[in-house]
């Protein structure tokens, strides 16, 4: 398996540093020809319908007496808590961002504490564990290129090469605030380490606010077709903020789930997340997993070396839960012409044919007021489920209900460009 090569990398950085100037809704292609009802591979939501599809839906509590979480943008303070930097450097109080992390939880202060990267490539992985107090890791410059946190990791490692590989020098002890989370993976009793331990950096921590930087998993593209999971981040708190953040890999690059301190996915906690001014780059599933995400002014882009189709989206949404992703005022970008896929859905828990209906995860997404480019299939831009291998079935009823447990939850509203169109079937 190859990594990225340094042109590529930079490309893309490059690609991103340029995206990330823009801060209005992504400039009409074309006016939208989307309409609803849509036909059975393209549903579209009427007007009345993309009501129930906005920020403030999906960032509502579980609790019905709690209101919406409103986040506000990420603020930092004229002194941080901790500087990460050259060792000599101006303020620089850790050389290393998990040192500073450690630090920061070790306080136990129910403060937001505040950790200031300088201008670098950090190599390694980072883990954030759960605490009493929020955690915000910021670049120093507005530019996210300029602080890179980068690691070639794959979920078919075995546990004892992933754990030379994470951990050489000892960062992850006993004793030390994200043990519990290196622990957990590095007792997995499987043959590989899987997807769930396979991110460049991961965060357990609740109030998660990350802005200026860059996570590349540049495992690069692998010797052979199977899957190889190549996470940048993953998250599993709630209430997470991301902004002008770059997320750079192949398969999974951002892999949202809800799971607990045990690393287990769960049937009933929420995750709620703010992703904004961004830029995700992969080639399958690049954002997947369990959680409620909303995606603003955010490029996501496809690369197909590896495979023509690929997807941009995997949701694992619980039946239970309305709301899943939602990408606004965004952009989808990939190579080719006329093949690459918004998504599908991943039946986390269910085996080929195994889905059943209200049982089983049904991922939800909409893409509404965004732009689509011509390398997207506009006759079926949504795949059969992952898991499963359920055929997509879109909802095209005349009184459809949204959330009807024996169709996909997959939905468009009001895009433009050339890959948004609407064909007859």
């Amino acid at each position: 398996m190859n990594t990225l090569s340094v042109t590529r990398r930079a490309a893309a950085l490059a690609f991103a540093v340029a995206l990330s100037a823009c801060s209005s809704t992504p400039p009409e292609d074309r006016p939208s020809t989307q309409e609803a009802p849509g036909t059975q591979s393209r549903p579209i939501l009427s007007a009345d319908e993309a009501q129930n599809f906005v920020p403030a839906r999906y960032f509502s509590s579980m609790n019905k007496d709690e209101a919406p979480w409103a986040p506000s943008s990420i603020r930092v303070p004229q002194q941080p808590d901790y500087v990460v930097g050259a060792a000599g450097g101006e303020g620089v109080t850790h050389t290393s961002i998990q040192a500073a992390v450690d630090a920061a939880i070790a306080k136990h202060s129910s403060a937001r504490q505040y950790i200031a990267i300088q201008p670098g490539e950090y190599p390694g992985t980072v883990y954030i564990p759960a605490s009493s107090g929020s955690v915000t890791l910021y670049g120093t410059t507005d530019n996210a290129a300029d602080v890179k946190i980068t690691q070639p990791l794959d979920s078919e490692l075995d546990v004892t090469t992933w754990r030379h590989t994470v951990n050489p020098a000892g960062k992850y002890m006993p004793g030390k605030p994200a043990w519990y989370m290196f622990d957990s993976c590095q007792n997995r009793r499987a043959a590989t380490v899987g997807v769930m331990c396979s991110a460049v950096v991961w965060s357990q921590n609740t109030g998660l606010q990350m802005q200026n930087l860059t996570i590349a998993n540049t495992l690069g593209d692998s010797v052979d077709a199977g899957n190889h999971q190549a996470v940048a981040l993953r998250t599993d708190g709630d209430k997470v903020q991301l902004n002008n953040v770059h997320l750079l890999g192949r398969q999974n690059t951002f892999f949202v789930t809800n799971s607990d301190v045990q690393n287990r996915m769960l049937p009933n906690r929420q995750t709620r997340t703010q992703v904004t001014n961004s830029y995700i780059e992969g080639d399958v599933d690049v954002v997947a997993g369990r959680g409620a995400v909303v995606f603003d002014k955010t490029e996501f882009h496809l690369v197909n070396s590896r495979t023509k189709e690929g997807y941009v989206f995997a949701p694992a949404t619980l039946p239970n839960m309305f709301y899943g992703f939602l990408a606004i005022n965004s952009r989808f970008t990939a190579a080719g012409e006329n093949t690459a896929q918004l998504g599908r859905a991943w039946d986390l828990e269910a085996a080929e044919n195994g889905y059943t209906a209200g049982q089983t995860s049904n991922g939800q997404v909409v893409i509404r007021d965004s732009a689509i480019n011509e390398g997207f299939n506009t006759a079926k831009p949504w795949g059969d489920a992952a898991g499963s291998k359920r055929p997509f079935a879109g909802n095209i009823s005349e009184k459809r209900d949204l959330n009807d447990a024996a169709a996909n939850r997959l939905w468009e509203y009001n895009n433009r460009g050339v890959g948004s169109p609407v064909v007859s079937e």
